[in-house]
């Protein structure tokens, strides 16, 4: 089996008419979705040429133009063309003529790029029919792939088990239920941001500090580490700070404990699979050290709660307390904290 094509595929939307957008494109929120799609695909290790990284005005007027060259294919939605995925489908039409078993691939970062719930459904049966997979990189889960995706990182079908549990979840899928990563605080994840919250995790200071030095506001802070936590860099320094901190044995600090973890913890002690466990019982995958973590919170409650909160460095706070009142900026402490060296890519 080879790849003959590899695609990445996003299907953007915009409000704006074709005049506005060629008007003031490169303020447009289409322009800036276009890049995104290029970060998230980059972190996912997908070639993109350098002509294709920085989107031109081609986006809006060769929109109904399929260029099989191209890498990047993007339908952009307007109120003219809304619901139509003009471009998949002709990656579909291409790889019916050429017809051979999985020569396409393509990869997405959002099941939403097929649109509603029954267009998923729809394109879903046509990708098993014809044999094109799906590249779907998600790494909150461990093997680095959504539950939805059903080829790996080598373009080869997943294992059969898992290939077909893929279809059979997409049969089930509700309209409720299809993840959305709108909205997401999801870029620039600074050394300053990334030492407050590591800071934070392993109890070294207080919830307050944690916010001063990150930049943001409180809701801020919790939402950018929320969504930190659905990387891959997380995933890495996570792994790091097991290493030389063992943080599995301080309760996870910023997620909660899933309402039903209870159900959780009896599905993954039957069958031995977090991430089966997780997807069984339709909650956002969980790392084994984080799983570790989370179990103790739930075990232990409050007693675990103070236990943890005991290990607070009243040194390092004080130092910040100092440092802050000398006029220093809150978000340059992260330069005096001594964990800087522990975050990926430093």
């Amino acid at each position: 089996m080879f790849t003959e094509h590899t695609y990445g595929y996003a299907s953007l939307r915009t409000g704006l008419k074709k005049s506005e957008l060629m008007a003031n494109f490169q303020n447009t929120k289409l322009y800036h979705d276009y890049l995104d799609i290029v970060s998230i695909l980059h972190d996912c290790f997908f070639a993109i040429p350098d002509d294709e990284e920085i989107p031109d005005t081609d986006l809006i007027e060769k929109n109904m133009v399929f260029n099989p060259q191209k890498t990047l294919q993007i339908d952009v939605m307007t109120s003219a063309r809304k619901g139509m995925h003009y471009k998949l489908d002709h990656i579909i039409k291409q790889a019916e003529r050429e017809q051979l078993p999985y020569g396409t691939i393509i990869t997405i970062t959002s099941i939403s790029s097929f649109g509603n719930c029954n267009s998923i459904k729809k394109y879903y049966r046509i990708f098993r029919e014809k044999k094109i997979g799906v590249l779907f990189p998600d790494y909150t889960r461990e093997s680095g792939l959504s539950e939805y995706s059903t080829c790996n990182f080598v373009f080869k079908p997943r294992p059969q088990s898992e290939y077909d549990r893929a279809f059979e979840l997409i049969e089930s899928l509700e309209e409720g239920n299809i993840p959305d990563k709108r909205g997401r605080i999801g870029k620039d994840y600074t050394p300053a941001f990334r030492v407050a919250f590591w800071l934070y995790e392993l109890f070294k200071i207080s919830e307050k500090i944690a916010v001063a030095m990150s930049g943001y506001s409180k809701n801020g802070f919790h939402l950018k580490a929320s969504n930190y936590e659905q990387t891959v860099y997380y995933k890495w320094e996570l792994e790091t700070f097991e290493e030389n901190f063992s943080i599995s044995k301080l309760i996870k600090r910023n997620r909660p404990v899933p309402e039903n973890f209870d159900k959780l913890i009896h599905t993954y002690e039957k069958n031995g699979d977090l991430e089966l466990a997780c997807i069984l019982n339709k909650i956002p995958m969980i790392f084994p050290i984080d799983y570790t973590r989370l179990f103790l919170k739930y075990e232990g409650g409050r007693k675990q709660l103070t236990r943890c909160l005991k290990l607070y460095d009243f040194e390092l706070m004080d130092r910040f307390e100092e440092w802050e009142s000398s006029g220093n900026e809150p978000s340059e402490f992260y330069k005096e904290c001594g964990i800087e060296q522990y975050l990926y890519n430093n």
